[in-house]
């Protein structure tokens, strides 16, 4: 992904087709402080400084000094409300013209990484086999590539990031191939070092793909969990996917508002919900120049 490209096009929303411009030596070079107003996972500091290089070269004219973002906290950390994060200096209009897209993407991805975080505590230990909470594809367009980065900020783990790096046999996939041997025979093995995973609603369906023995990548959909018990059960008495030879791997997901370790401690590997991207709260950030060399 072109990280500034994108950078670009989110300035150019507030900048439209012919920004204004300005003559970077007649600017005065300023210094601001950055605070968090709420408490959270500090996350998204790697593209603080990057909008703030892309809007100067969108907009400064002539000789400038480069922006400058010196963080007094580390990325992936816990800050405090009023908390001094860094300090940021540059031109003046570099400042004040990327200040909004910088603090909207900052929050963005803090919001999500701190619920993330707290989602995790609040769970407490997970059992010893265990191997994560991931996050969807339920994704904001044009902004996946951040929220999966913010979900790992926040202890979690990602699934795949799109149709190029990973096959899934959804529920629909079965419906338009006619069964789910037709679906498997569709997609399984397709692409070179590409896993395939497919989804089952129903113990019946697990037992098709146990039979038909290709696929070791099973996500178990909206199952309570007396079903999921029995999936794993049946799952790990088979052990391996008889054709290819691999252990089976087993997801819970459309779990909506369950309590996420009693559904780890069914025996899952791991549980997928795209509520770490959608249910987190807003948080905010300032940033207020402090000095100006005229």
């Amino acid at each position: 992904m072109d990280i500034r490209s994108k950078i670009r096009e989110w300035l150019l929303e507030d900048f439209g087709g012919a920004p204004l411009q300005y003559d970077a030596e007649e600017d005065p070079l300023c210094v601001a402080e950055l605070r968090t107003k709420s408490d959270a996972i500090l996350a998204g500091s790697p593209f603080f400084l990057l909008i703030l290089e892309e809007t100067q070269n969108l907009l400064a004219l002539g000789k400038s000094s480069p922006p400058e973002v010196n963080w007094l906290k580390d990325e992936e950390t816990r800050v405090s409300k009023g908390e001094l994060l860094a300090h940021v200096s540059g031109h003046t209009q570099t400042i004040l013209k990327a200040e909004r897209t910088a603090l909207n993407l900052l929050s963005h991805i803090s919001e999500i990484a701190t619920h993330t975080a707290n989602t995790l505590a609040r769970f407490g230990d997970f059992p010893a086999t265990f191997k994560g909470i991931i996050d969807t594809r339920k994704n904001r367009p044009g902004l996946r590539y951040f929220e999966k980065y913010a979900v790992r900020a926040g202890g979690g783990q990602n699934h795949r990031l799109g149709f190029f790096d990973g096959e899934m046999i959804k529920d629909n996939d079965i419906v338009a191939a006619g069964s789910i041997t037709a679906a498997i025979d569709r997609q399984f093995g397709n692409r070179y070092m590409t896993e395939t995973q497919i989804e089952v609603q129903n113990l019946a369906q697990l037992e098709e793909v146990i039979e038909d023995g290709r696929v070791h990548m099973i996500l178990l959909d909206n199952m309570d969990i007396e079903t999921l018990q029995k999936a794993v059960a049946r799952t790990r008495e088979v052990g391996i996917a008889s054709k290819t030879q691999k252990p089976y791997e087993l997801e819970a997901s459309g779990i909506g508002d369950g309590d996420i370790r009693s559904i780890a401690e069914t025996g899952v590997d791991y549980i997928s919900t795209s509520s770490l991207v959608r249910s987190a709260l807003p948080l905010d950030f300032h940033m207020k120049i402090t000095k100006v060399d005229l």
